[in-house]
């Protein structure tokens, strides 16, 4: 007798390496790491007793038991997603509660174009909204005080699925004052800045366990550069508040300036740095999500584009 339960995502890993031949590849295409996947194949045959897979240079291959183990793994994923599909046949309109996590940056704008959508389709859905940072977000994902969360940044973790929606390119958010006389001499802004003189500005950067700092702080550790903090700030409102005072700048896309803050705040790109700032859907890979929170996914997934387009252009936000 096997001492554990063969989890799903066992099932899902498996198949993964034996599509691409690789633990690298799977990783990709399933959104964690390289170790989380030579982890689990690891543990796996260790519970079974028996190699699933042969090693030949940088490839694998199946062995005659991981041929049958994944046969049948795969008949079970599929009699799963029948499962699904057929609950949902039986009820179209679900009930009950869902509750979603966002982060500050995108949260405004991922709301109005998934909840009044959402709200019309399942009038009998009570709908919570969170919002908070990576750190906070996932606590709260784990907790099962949310059903699912977008979470920003690069993130890996074996508790959760991490589906990729789209991509953020962060430069310098600054005050348009600047433009005329910026902190680097009193010069004006330049059109593109290198991530030297990024560190020479007074940055508005959150604390040091938010995954937006982890990307920042590598890009200067990369560029052998101390940068200037001039305060840490948790909340994005509070950072771009403070920019609209004149005092200090953020990493953000161009997407933080609404129409609102035009003539206010400017977006510079920085030259010698790609800071990719990636928003995730997450849901928690154990455990069977409710009906309210498979059809909230697919909203998100629906909407994906319409974010991404609002978010790269504010004059179109409605």
């Amino acid at each position: 007798m096997l001492d554990t339960d063969i989890a799903l995502a066992d099932l899902r890993v498996v198949l993964a390496v034996a599509e691409t031949a690789s633990y690298t590849r799977a990783s990709h295409k399933l959104n964690i790491s390289q170790p989380a996947v030579s982890r689990r194949i690891g543990a796996l045959e260790q519970r079974l007793g028996l190699r699933l897979f042969r090693r030949e240079g940088q490839r694998f291959f199946l062995t005659e038991a991981g041929t049958v183990f994944c046969e049948q793994a795969g008949e079970i994923l599929d009699r799963m997603a029948q499962l699904e599909s057929s609950t949902i046949g039986q009820s179209a309109t679900p009930k009950g509660s869902v509750a979603l996590g966002v982060p500050p940056s995108t949260g405004e704008v991922i709301v109005r174009a998934v909840v009044p959508a959402y709200r019309k389709a399942y009038p009998d859905v009570s709908m919570r909204i969170e919002q908070g940072y990576v750190a906070d977000l996932f606590e709260m994902l784990m907790d099962k005080r949310i059903d699912l969360a977008l979470l920003n940044g690069e993130f890996n973790s074996n508790d959760v699925y991490l589906e990729r929606l789209f991509d953020h390119h962060l430069g310098i958010v600054y005050p348009a004052a600047w433009q005329k006389a910026s902190p680097l001499g009193g010069k004006p802004m330049p059109d593109q800045l290198t991530i030297a003189q990024v560190a020479q500005l007074p940055l508005l950067l959150p604390s040091r366990n938010q995954s937006l700092r982890h990307l920042v702080d590598a890009a200067f550790r990369k560029a052998g550069v101390e940068p200037q903090v001039d305060v840490e700030v948790n909340s994005f409102v509070l950072q771009k508040s403070l920019a609209l005072a004149g005092h200090g700048c953020l990493f953000m896309s161009p997407t933080a300036i609404r129409d609102a803050d035009a003539g206010k705040l400017c977006f510079v790109s920085i030259s010698d740095a790609d800071l990719v700032y990636t928003l995730y859907l997450a849901t928690r890979q154990f455990g069977q999500p409710t009906l309210a929170c498979r059809m909230l996914e697919k909203m998100i997934r629906k909407h994906a584009g319409k974010i991404e387009s609002w978010l790269t252009n504010s004059s179109m936000l409605p």
